[in-house]
């Protein structure tokens, strides 16, 4: 979910075991899983959001920004975490299957 101004892009697959919901990665994850190839799908501004019933299990940070990203996880207590990505490259971040990752703050010059 895209709770800002700005687009932002989620991509189906996640690519590394082992890791829990807020965990991220520099390199793009590329794979197939369950015999769904990797996509992407753009958040739109004030509201987008993957479709729902389907498992979108990775969040871009692009370059250049800073994102505060909120975790809806059921059975479990929400998180907020921020990912400063300004002057380095993108970022990959996991929401499990039981998550919902909610881009709350995105800039360019501070952190949100």
């Amino acid at each position: 979910m895209n709770d800002t101004a700005l687009g932002g892009t989620a991509l189906k697959n996640w690519c590394r075991g082992g890791d829990s919901t807020g965990s991220w990665t520099a390199t793009q994850p590329t794979c197939s899983s369950d015999g769904v190839a990797q996509t992407t799908y753009y958040l739109s501004p004030n509201g987008g959001h993957t479709p729902y019933k389907e498992d979108w299990d990775t969040l871009r940070i692009d370059a250049g920004y800073c994102y505060k990203v909120k975790f809806v996880i059921d059975l479990a207590p929400d998180f907020t975490k921020t990912y400063d990505r300004r002057g380095t490259s993108a970022a990959y971040v996991k929401a499990s299957d039981n998550a919902d990752a909610h881009i709350v703050g995105q800039s360019s010059s501070s952190c949100p």
